[in-house]
């Protein structure tokens, strides 16, 4: 299965909030990053919020993060990783069979490359929103 974080990718920038700082840009903000820091705000409250069959693919994530942190001396790619499985804690605790139903489609449309039916492409949905 893919990690969510591969899913989910983002690039690696230093963050602030705030306006920019000399070689650290802005990470846009997802509409619950907010109410998702403030309920997990630490890694083992994000853990006991996912899902069990999260939990493998979390410690994976992070261990690596860890590491990662540990040789670059920099801690970007472990708030990288803690606000995408934020998200998924987030969203796990609003609906859990609905967030169920998203991981297995998730690994169906990875498993078989091909698009669930009914679906639009991104650059579809784009312009049909005029975006």
């Amino acid at each position: 299965m893919v990690h969510p974080v591969e899913r989910h990718s983002e690039p690696c920038r230093p963050t602030v909030a705030g306006s920019e700082v000399a070689g650290v840009e802005r990470v846009s903000q997802w509409v619950s990053d907010e109410a998702a820091a403030a309920r997990f705000g630490s890694p083992e409250a994000i853990r006991a919020a996912l899902l069990p069959e999260q939990v493998e693919e979390f410690d994976t994530a992070y261990d690596a993060a860890l590491v990662a942190a540990k040789h670059t001396l920099r801690l970007d790619e472990l708030h990288r990783v803690l606000r995408v499985w934020r998200r998924m804690a987030f969203l796990a605790g609003q609906d859990p069979e609905a967030h169920r139903r998203m991981l297995a489609t998730a690994a169906e449309v990875e498993r078989t490359g091909h698009p669930r039916p009914g679906s639009v492409s991104w650059d579809e949905l784009k312009a049909e929103l005029g975006l």
